[in-house]
């Protein structure tokens, strides 16, 4: 869209800029031009606006603008130090479960062994023959290793689990 200008804006514009006093004639045409009325609006809001600058936006003092910049730096620097940690921590997470499938596949008959000698109709019927096929050495080490490794487990998902 082309805008058709007012043979008068230019010297209209030339007298606002300046900031001298529009003619007398020229103040006529004001009032009946709205083409020359926003030129004169848009240069003395313009003219406002460069008289003005720095009054409402003081610039920050260049040491808390450094202090900043060196505060972002170490936190992106810190970020990057911690990243390989936080990656471990998944690793910590993975190779736990992992160790836990191995134990109980390695162990299960003797998981089973152990919950079944703890059965009470078991525990009946072992009181009665007063023969025990499995040794207490192996029920303690079994039962304590599947809880220590679950402990662990349980531990490493918690502390993942709270850090976000």
């Amino acid at each position: 869209m082309s805008r058709r200008l007012c043979e008068h804006e230019p010297d209209i514009l030339t007298a606002a800029v300046a900031g001298r006093q529009q003619p007398a004639g020229a103040l006529a045409h004001l009032a009946s031009c709205p083409s020359c009325r926003d030129a004169v609006a848009t240069a003395a809001w313009m003219q406002r606006m460069a008289d003005g600058s720095g009054d409402g936006h003081a610039l920050p003092d260049p040491a808390v603008i450094w202090w900043k910049a060196q505060l972002l730096r170490r936190w992106e620097a810190e970020r990057r130090a911690v990243a390989p940690i936080e990656r471990m921590h998944w690793v910590e997470l993975v190779a736990g479960l992992a160790s836990f499938g191995v134990f109980l596949v390695w162990q299960w008959s003797g998981l089973v062994n152990v919950l079944s000698l703890l059965n009470p109709l078991s525990l009946a019927a072992r009181s009665a023959s007063a023969s025990s096929a499995t040794s207490p050495l192996v029920l303690v080490l079994v039962l304590g290793g599947t809880l220590a490794l679950g402990g662990m487990i349980f531990a490493g998902l918690h502390r993942r689990i709270t850090q976000h």
